[in-house]
């Protein structure tokens, strides 16, 4: 689904998903646009392949555009913040998720999680999440016994 894999391959808050229009999406440069994100900083996120597949598809299936929101409810307007949560707790259902604790943010911190435990340098996972403050993004440092075995093996 396309919601679930914004969210995951790109890290972006509930409220910045919501907030998404279809100008916000570049496929040509594979980039999306989270314009006025919480701190009202624009930031520049690349799409990774599997949702500009998903974005293709989306889009042929919304085809003709009536309204520039990305996401859109039953009622032909922007998706509002109940109808996502209610879609959401769908798909965590039938992925056996359900009632475990999982939220939109889930997504986030395990993109951040992910990107860490990658070898990707913290100061860019804190401008791909739109962090202010670098201590905001080292909330998902997991020191875990693992990443301090890979540590000393790097040696």
């Amino acid at each position: 689904n396309l919601i679930i894999s914004i969210l995951y391959y790109t890290g972006i808050r509930k409220s910045e998903l919501l907030s998404l229009n279809w100008n916000d999406i570049n496929l040509g440069k594979n980039i999306l646009t989270v314009k006025s994100g919480k701190g009202k900083k624009d930031r520049i996120i690349p799409l990774h392949k599997n949702v500009t597949e998903f974005l293709d598809k989306y889009l042929t299936l919304r085809l003709p555009l009536k309204c520039n929101a990305l996401f859109i409810g039953e009622n032909g307007k922007r998706l509002c913040k109940c109808s996502f949560n209610n879609i959401l707790k769908t798909y965590l259902k039938i992925a056996g998720l359900a009632n475990k604790g999982y939220s939109a943010h889930s997504f986030r911190h395990s993109f951040a999680t992910q990107l860490i435990e990658n070898g990707v340098d913290i100061f860019k996972v804190q401008k791909l999440l739109g962090h202010a403050s670098l201590d905001a993004t080292k909330v998902y440092i997991n020191f875990h016994n693992t990443n301090l075995i890979k540590a000393i093996s790097t040696l």
